[in-house]
């Protein structure tokens, strides 16, 4: 029977989700649980599976189509029903196609279409031994596929697909990762890699319109990816509809450095891995975050009876804003006011290592309640973060760098080097205003210079 597949809804705020790909073409045969296109939502790929053996029959939407939850796809189909259809489709291609009643009824038995047998260049009329002939060719080329998994190496079967259709030797790749089993992440970045894309001369002319040859060399026309549009249709929102106020601290670092350096020499002699100090960061904003509710918050209009409002939330959930090959992604710490400092570290590197191998769920890139982009690791002193829709702050974090502070003790006053970080806090004004803005971000302060308040 016939199945349509429809867009699914892939988290708790998806409304609408964007077609990247489709990784099967029309008449392919499907298997159920196995990865049938792409779909982003939230600015992450999410990949939609087959939800039954049988056929692709029909692609209903094309790369880059938005469609809101429950717009069709495709149609899919059963063995049977696929049977039912291409025969009946076939019919009036098969009269069009000079060939014999026995090669007719072995191409529809076989669900061969005769126009691709008659384009590998057989002779006209088509026999049934020409049917068997690029029956055996097709298997053929399917065992020669299947030589490139040596004994040992373990690939998904869309891995071996993609590698097959680009000529990719899987072993090279199982060199690399050793015990592991291959999947299309591990052959798409060996595709993107270097010797495997296009030269910048190709993609030039790719993308470059017509154009005097001085101009065509001056200027590239780049298309914006599917991700790069959500993120600029989300931050033109907030930045058209959101009053931002920006309010700038200065942080001694001395104390929370000293204190990451301790934590982190424990943890290795106990053979853990040591805190970032990202992590230490998310802790002491988690902190922060749960003695100062009204920064956790979002507003919404119209929710007390046609009224606006303010919804103060109790759960702190923590976006960390993660720059990828692909897109700049939010990966969520859920209620990290719960969380130990080990604890985030861990939630920390598995989400951004999921972020970067683009494997991250759903349900991990939604519901963050406040946001944290750190900009340090690429020497940024100070920046001003538009805040997400949905919420009502954002924290942008600065490099640490040593100079000179002014210290006082009573009448006495000293000039020391010390490790100062900037912040930035952007809040919605309509939440909050600099002197609620401001009791957040000296709470956040003095936990990290004190940090030993957040053991």
């Amino acid at each position: 029977m016939e199945k349509s597949l429809t867009m699914p809804k892939l988290g708790a705020t998806m409304t609408e989700g964007t077609v990247l790909r489709w990784l099967y073409r029309p008449g392919e045969r499907i298997t159920k649980g196995e990865p049938l296109l792409e779909v982003m939502t939230d600015k992450v790929n999410i990949e939609v599976e087959a939800p039954m053996d049988g056929f692709l029959l029909k692609v209903l939407a094309q790369d880059g189509d938005v469609l809101p939850i429950g717009a069709p796809l495709a149609l899919l189909s059963d063995e049977a029903a696929t049977r039912t259809s291409t025969e009946t489709a076939r019919i009036p291609l098969s009269e069009r196609i000079a060939s014999t009643p026995a090669a007719k009824r072995e191409a529809a038995l076989r669900h061969i279409d005769l126009q691709v047998v008659a384009s590998s260049g057989v002779r006209l009329p088509l026999t049934r031994d020409d049917i068997l002939a690029f029956v055996q060719q097709q298997a053929g080329a399917r065992k020669e596929g299947e030589r490139t998994l040596t004994p040992g190496l373990q690939a998904t079967p869309l891995a071996q697909k993609i590698a097959r259709e680009h000529g990719v030797d899987l072993a090279v790749l199982a060199e690399r990762r050793p015990g592991e089993k291959l999947t299309r992440a591990d052959v798409e970045a060996y595709l993107q890699q270097p010797a495997h894309a296009e030269s910048p001369v190709e993609e030039a002319e790719a993308v470059a319109p017509s154009l005097p040859a001085t101009e065509a060399e001056a200027e590239t026309i780049i298309a914006l990816t599917p991700a790069r549009q959500l993120i600029a249709q989300r931050m033109q929102q907030s930045s058209s509809t959101t009053p931002h106020i920006y309010l700038d601290l200065e942080i001694d670092m001395t104390e929370a450095q000293r204190c990451h350096r301790s934590i982190g020499q424990h943890l290795q002699a106990q053979g853990e891995q040591p805190p970032s100090l990202t992590a230490l960061i998310v802790r002491a904003a988690a902190a922060a975050l749960a003695l100062h509710p009204e920064v956790n918050s979002v507003f919404e209009p119209g929710i007390l009876q046609g009224k606006d409002g303010i919804r103060q939330r109790k759960a702190v959930h923590i976006g960390i804003a993660t720059d990828t090959e692909r897109a700049l992604v939010t990966p969520v710490i859920r209620n990290a006011h719960q969380l130990s400092l080990p604890a985030i570290a861990s939630e920390l590197r598995r989400l951004t290592l999921a972020a970067r191998q683009g494997t991250l769920k759903p349900e991990e890139v939604t519901g963050a309640s406040f946001t944290i982009s750190n900009l340090g690791m690429y020497g940024i002193d100070t920046f001003h973060a538009i805040i997400v829709p949905g919420q009502s702050a954002i924290l942008a974090v600065g490099k640490v760098t040593r100079r000179g502070v002014v210290i006082e003790e009573g009448e006495n006053a000293r000039l020391e080097i010390r490790p100062i970080m900037k912040v930035s806090l952007s809040a919605d004004h309509r939440v909050l205003d600099g002197a609620s803005g401001s009791r957040f971000l000296h709470q956040f302060k003095l936990f990290l210079e004190n940090p030993y308040l957040l053991l």
